[in-house]
């Protein structure tokens, strides 16, 4: 207990901050762990095939799911406060989980142009399929990057870490290069020529990249929110090495 806290109540509540933070840190992992497969296995049951990408089941019957669990990842990272930026450091928590927010929201809001001529929505409607069709996948680059920036930036604060610290960094570390690796190859595919199009379109390359960026956060914010423990002291335990007798 504190000195000059009778009851405990500033410590309580300093115990309920720390939970409510570990809570939507989990939350936001939970969620990017949940919607690729529950795609796929839409596509494997019910679907004719997996589809293109993620974002093109905003034409399917898992359109709900998709704008659904997006804006739910994109409300948790608008809430997210984070830790206070210490002097010298000019990114902050705050500033980059609304980014994500705003390209999560993009992306479920303004959809990627359609393969078949559909009904436009409002925002097709008012803005045009071309250009809604490039903001959705702006919003995307701004989603990951922001991510991406958790891992190798956010996340990976804090002077002189232990064991466990450092292998929760290698974790973030790997993550962020993941989300990187796999915008460089998605973007890549879409800036190739038809004939390579054509040829990867079989194997979904996009839809499996996604869902590669997608694993890589959740696993980030999963670390980040205590949930992957016996994972992280495995990594400091193998890093530290057999003591000496």
């Amino acid at each position: 207990m504190l000195d000059g806290d009778p009851g405990g109540r500033v410590e309580r509540a300093e115990n309920d901050l720390v939970l409510s933070f570990l809570r939507v840190r989990r939350a936001i992992g939970l969620l990017g762990y949940f919607l690729p497969p529950a795609l796929l296995i839409y596509s494997l049951i019910w679907g004719e095939s997996l589809l293109p990408s993620i974002s093109a089941y905003y034409y399917s019957p898992m359109r709900e799911v998709f704008v659904g669990t997006l804006s739910a990842i994109a409300v948790f990272l608008w809430s997210y406060e984070g830790y206070r930026p210490r002097p010298g450091e000019w990114l902050s928590d705050l500033m980059a989980g609304r980014a994500a927010s705003l390209g999560a929201l993009a992306v479920a809001l303004i959809p990627t142009a359609p393969d078949v001529p559909v009904a436009c929505t409002l925002s097709q409607c008012v803005l045009g399929f071309s250009l809604s069709g490039t903001l959705h996948w702006l919003g995307a680059a701004l989603f990951f990057g922001a991510l991406a920036l958790f891992c190798l930036v956010l996340f990976v604060r804090g002077a002189h870490p232990d064991a466990e610290k450092a292998a929760s960094n290698g974790i973030y570390r790997a993550c962020g290069w993941i989300i990187l690796g796999a915008l460089a190859l998605i973007a890549l595919i879409l800036l190739s020529p038809s004939a390579v199009k054509t040829q990867l379109a079989p194997l979904r390359p996009v839809f499996w990249l996604e869902t590669i960026a997608t694993f890589a956060f959740a696993t980030s914010w999963m670390v980040k929110g205590d949930a992957m423990k016996p994972v992280v002291r495995a990594l400091a335990h193998a890093e530290a090495g057999p003591r000496a007798p």
